[in-house]
């Protein structure tokens, strides 16, 4: 008899554990917003921006189409912002900005930005 009710005290323990832990698991993903649209970083949102019009006039579309994959800050190594162009001279100056990664039906776009007002469309070989 002993014996039942340390089970069922154990059940009940394992069952009360395994419902905090789904709580938190919903909560998380109701609180952290939309599953495939990233949160870029704090003073990213203007570069995401600028990025994603130049995608939509590039495609035609309208930019509320357009999903962000991934924003990371970056220290470019020139002014280029890693993507340089043949016969373009660049300032030798490490260059804080993101790397911006959109998509749109499945295909991926990236672009490059500094921390001002420049994003550059970097084609990917």
């Amino acid at each position: 008899m002993v014996k039942d009710k340390a089970i069922t005290r154990m059940q009940g323990g394992r069952f009360l554990t395994v419902g905090i832990v789904a709580l938190l698991l919903i909560g998380y993903a109701y609180f952290a917003g939309p599953l495939g649209s990233a949160q870029p970083p704090g003073g990213a949102q203007p570069a995401v921006e600028l990025a994603k019009a130049d995608l939509a006039d590039r495609k035609g579309i309208d930019k509320e189409q357009i999903t962000v994959v991934s924003v990371k800050a970056m220290d470019w190594p020139d002014a280029s912002l890693g993507c340089p162009q043949e016969g373009m001279m660049y300032a030798q100056v490490i260059t804080p900005g993101y790397m911006i990664v959109l998509s749109h039906e499945g295909e991926t776009y990236q672009y490059h930005s500094d921390r001002g007002v420049r994003v550059v469309y970097c084609e990917q070989e």
